[in-house]
């Protein structure tokens, strides 16, 4: 259950270091540039499926768009960190000593727990004013689309929570890194 934590944090951050910004500087930490034309090629045409996801929303009640360009580099990353976590926890969680279950939630599968921590890390409540002021300057998108956004590119997810094809949480269109 932790991977969908912590495990995410940790590959959200490492992301990071396979960015587009992280590709200028090379495993010494030296400003140099180690990806060749069609890894950068590759990723601006990633990137730009993100821009595009998270620019097409509306927040609810405040009639305002997510920024996907300013918000791209975070987006990348929680999207691969939820990547990485996912393959850690089909890994590492098939293990007999990483099974679980929660009193009153027995019926909910070890992925649908991942899933749960995941979003119960964002959870919580901001102010209007707060929320405006930050969809004007955070490089974050809103907590509430650092959850949703995430999983809904995530089959997994889907799978998980048997979520339709073409439901918001399994649409037709999912944006991924790797």
């Amino acid at each position: 259950m932790n991977y969908g934590a912590i495990g995410v944090v940790a590959g959200h951050e490492i992301t990071h270091g396979f960015d587009d910004n992280g590709a200028s500087y090379d495993e010494a930490g030296n400003k140099n540039n180690w990806w060749d034309e069609d890894t950068y090629k590759n990723f601006e045409w990633k990137k730009q499926c993100f821009d595009e996801q998270y620019g097409s929303i509306v927040v609810k009640d405040l009639h305002v768009r997510i920024n996907g360009r300013r918000t791209e580099g975070e987006n990348i990353a929680d999207n691969g960190g939820m990547r990485a976590a996912i393959r850690a926890a089909y890994r590492l969680g098939a293990r007999a000593s990483e099974q679980f279950t929660i009193a009153g939630l027995e019926d909910f599968t070890q992925m649908q727990y991942f899933f749960m921590n995941y979003a119960f890390v964002w959870c919580g409540s901001t102010r209007r004013a707060t929320l405006l002021n930050k969809l004007a300057t955070d490089a974050h998108p809103p907590d509430m689309y650092r959850v949703n956004v995430v999983l809904s590119n995530q089959p997994e997810f889907a799978k998980a929570f048997d979520c339709q094809p073409g439901s918001p949480m399994h649409p037709e269109n999912t944006c991924t890194l790797w």
